[in-house]
């Protein structure tokens, strides 16, 4: 059987501990491979542009450059970048905009190692990876929308053909083309196809966007 190419991560972080850590937790996994640390943003964004890593695990409060910021030269450069934040309890308040930016998930540092492996290999396969607590926020944040954002939601979402909607409702509630795949008995390059096809009819930025149109919608059940 042929072993799978490893997916290759970019580890930033300005704490050379915390760095050292990710990189031995990520090792546990061979289906996952680090390829560089950044101690800063602007050694990622470098980084990121030279290398292409398929993941990035990216701190928020650095020096020189902060996460954010980074984050955003990052998609400026490569919008098809996959960027997955690592923040510290009590930081939910920088969600709005790496989401805005284009991250393609949210992660508590003190996230257990098995969520952190689930999280980046979900990320690469183009699903959304959020901590539960992360996720609550969202969830939240949603349901406190005014009736015009839930109705502006609604109209793009009629834009969509009947499977379309299925595969945006999956991918809302977390799921991998793989996953997606499965469920609706498709390959998994006929969901990128339709995944393509849903973010252009709803002018997402990204996954991560089109996942809150969807939980705008009601598509998604947050109970």
């Amino acid at each position: 059987m042929t072993t799978p190419t490893p997916i290759t991560v970019l580890l930033v972080d300005d704490d050379a501990l915390i760095r050292t850590g990710l990189e031995t937790i990520l090792a546990s996994d061979p289906r996952l491979r680090v390829i560089a640390q950044a101690e800063h943003g602007l050694r990622a964004v470098e980084l990121a542009s030279r290398l292409q890593p398929q993941v990035i695990l990216m701190d928020i409060r650095m020096p020189q450059l902060d996460g954010l910021a980074a984050l955003e030269r990052i998609m400026a450069d490569n919008g098809q970048a996959r960027v997955l934040m690592l923040t510290t309890f009590g930081e939910e308040a920088y969600i709005d905009r790496a989401m805005a930016a284009g991250a393609s998930g949210f992660l508590l540092k003190s996230s257990d190692p098995r969520e952190l492996i689930n999280a980046i290999r979900a990320v690469a396969e183009g699903a959304v990876a959020l901590s539960p607590r992360i996720a609550r926020r969202v969830v939240d944040r949603v349901r406190s929308i005014d009736d015009a954002a839930a109705a502006r939601a609604i109209e793009a979402v009629s834009r969509l053909t009947v499977r379309e909607r299925e595969v945006l409702a999956l991918a809302g509630a977390g799921h991998s083309n793989a996953e997606i795949a499965e469920r609706l008995v498709l390959t998994e390059a006929t969901v990128k196809g339709y995944m393509s096809t849903v973010l252009a009819k709803l002018e997402a930025r990204n996954r991560v966007h089109a996942a809150i149109i969807a939980y705008q919608a009601g598509m998604v059940n947050t109970g």
